[in-house]
Order: structure tokens, then sequence, then C-alpha cells
């Protein structure tokens, strides 16, 4: 039996192009969903038949894995749920690895507007907001992130370093400072939150969680979570909504995906600073987790237990209470 390369990310992010290279590389045959969808139906835009092609893209994976090849399995792959279920219950490997695409949305659209075969705003919006980043614990040997070739220079890193090692005494100054380098902060700077649970602007929320954990942080994760802190909220700018699921207008809004969004705005730019995959896991995993503890149940906090290390999961306990803390 041999290993299952899993591919993970948004439509048009790179992942056939990038396979055909680890193909070679790993000795391995790839397995699309997409490239099934076009021998099988004809048209790699037919969606109406999932159940049948993916029944088959499995069938044909265990298959090579059963005959000792390796397998790069190429779909999007977004959700946590149905990955965990897929590598321990459907596809048989002796190792497992998951490859985290890492891209920002609008370069995606880009992307997928050039192609033949499109996904269009809508679906990739969707997705988008629904992405849920791979972690170690989901059953993994190893988890990959590919990233962009695009990096900051050393300026921007140490520039972003002096937020992690001052305490800034306003909202202001913080805010000023951040968006010279990340501009994706623009997005939520004094963007009011419209919201019975929060009286600041988003980007002031921001600040006092970050100030929270400023002055009461005292593990051995401080840099990690003041990252955390500056980054769990910065989804909303591209999230909030008054329109609910049925197309309602809404008194308040609301902000469904914004941790998922988040985690990979913070994935991107951390990537592009220059930061060690395994300090970008550790704090992408408080991003896309912070929502969790709120009104958490028995079954969802053993859950967090076992995706997350201890450290991990007391970590993401504290950002949870500087959450609390700025309404």
């Amino acid at each position: 039996m041999s290993n299952l390369h899993v591919l993970i990310g948004l439509p048009a992010v790179g992942k056939s192009t990038r396979s055909k290279e680890m193909a070679e590389q790993l000795n391995a045959i790839v397995l699309s969903s997409d490239n099934l969808r076009e021998e099988l139906l004809g048209d790699v835009n037919d969606q109406s038949q999932n159940e049948m092609i993916f029944n088959e893209l499995h069938r044909r994976v265990n298959q090579y894995l059963a005959k000792g090849k390796d397998v790069i399995y190429d779909a999007t792959n977004l959700n946590r749920k149905r990955r965990m279920h897929l590598i321990k219950n459907e596809l048989k490997a002796e190792e497992y690895y998951a490859y985290y695409f890492n891209s920002l949305f609008g370069e995606c659209l880009h992307n997928d507007s050039k192609r033949d075969r499109k996904v269009g705003f809508d679906v990739l919006n969707r997705m988008y907001t629904s992405a849920q980043i791979p972690t170690i614990n989901e059953g993994w040997s190893d988890v990959k992130f590919i990233h962009p070739e695009l990096k900051l220079d050393k300026f921007c890193r140490n520039r972003f370093e002096h937020l992690l090692s001052d305490e800034y005494p306003n909202h202001e100054d913080l805010m000023e400072e951040t968006m010279k380098i990340i501009d994706s902060f623009k997005d939520v700077y004094d963007v009011p939150h419209d919201s019975k649970y929060h009286s600041f602007s988003i980007s002031r929320h921001i600040f006092y969680v970050y100030e929270f954990v400023m002055k009461n942080y005292k593990g051995n994760r401080k840099k990690e979570m003041l990252i955390a802190s500056l980054f769990h909220d910065l989804g909303k700018g591209w999230c909030k909504s008054f329109i609910n699921y049925k197309g309602e207008e809404k008194r308040y809004a609301s902000y469904i995906g914004h941790e998922f969004v988040s985690a990979q705005l913070a994935c991107y730019w951390l990537s592009i600073l220059g930061y060690e995959d395994e300090f970008i896991k550790y704090v992408v995993d408080l991003v896309q987790f912070h929502m969790t503890p709120m009104d958490m149940s028995a079954k969802q906090e053993r859950k967090l237990h076992e995706l997350l290390s201890v450290e991990q999961y007391e970590d993401l306990m504290f950002l949870h209470a500087a959450d609390l803390s700025a309404k």
C-alpha cells in the first residue's frame, strides 16, 4: 500500500498545474474530480452527478493505492469533516499528506476569469467563506503549505515585528502602522460592527483584543498570540452582510465564515512576510477556531482537544477571553 497526497484549495489556485510537477517528483498518478467529469459526463462543469463522480474517483484511488502506486487526489477538499472521513474511512493508504494551496481570493478570481472552465464569483465566494485550512491532527502524516512566490522585503517584516514588541497606546497608531504593511486591514478600519454583540468598530475591537493580549498574556507564544489577535476578525471586512440565508434584509450585520476568511488572510500575509510554516500553522489554527468556544458544546470541546495541542487549546481559550473582553 502506498501514500495518498491530498490537494486542498480554492478553484483556480493552481492545484492542477502543481499536481503535474508533483506527479513527476513523487512518481505518482494524478486523479482529479474535474478530469473524471470530463471523461464520464463529457463536461467538466457538470455538477449533476457528484455522488457518482466521487464514488468512482475513490474506487480508482483505492485501486492504484492497493497496487503500490502513490496517488495525488486533486479536488478542492475544503471541508474538514469530509477530509477526515475520507482519510479515516474511505481511502486506504499507508501515509496521508495534505497540501494546502495558499492564495488571496482576488488572485483566484483573476485566474478563474482567464480559464475556459469558469467557476464564477458566487461559487468561489461560497467556498472562500467556508474553507477550512487543514491541521495536522485531522489525521495527516504531514501538512504542507504551498505558498505564493511573492515575498515582502525584510523592511516590511521588521516593521511588522515592531507591532509585536511595543505596546501601541491607541487604536489609530496601531491601525495606521498595520495598514502600511498589510493593506487588507483597510477593509476593517473604523468599519462599524452594526451588531448587538459589539459596540466598537471592527478595527477598534481588534485593537482592544491586541491590547488585552499585550498586557495579560504570560505564556510562551506571545508573538503568535499578538498576531492571532490582529488577524482574528480581519475577515469581517469581507463577510459583513445584512442579508440572511433566506435573502431577507436584517437590522444587524452577520459575519458568517469570517473566521475562515481571517485564517486564509493570516496564512497569506504571514507567508509573504517570511514566517516559517510551523509558526504560521500555530497562528492559523488559533484564528480559524476562535469562534468555536462561543457557546461551545461538550462535543465541540472534545473535537477541539482532538484537533489542537494542549498548548494551542490553552492559548485559544485565552484568545477567547480577550475577544470577550473587547465588546
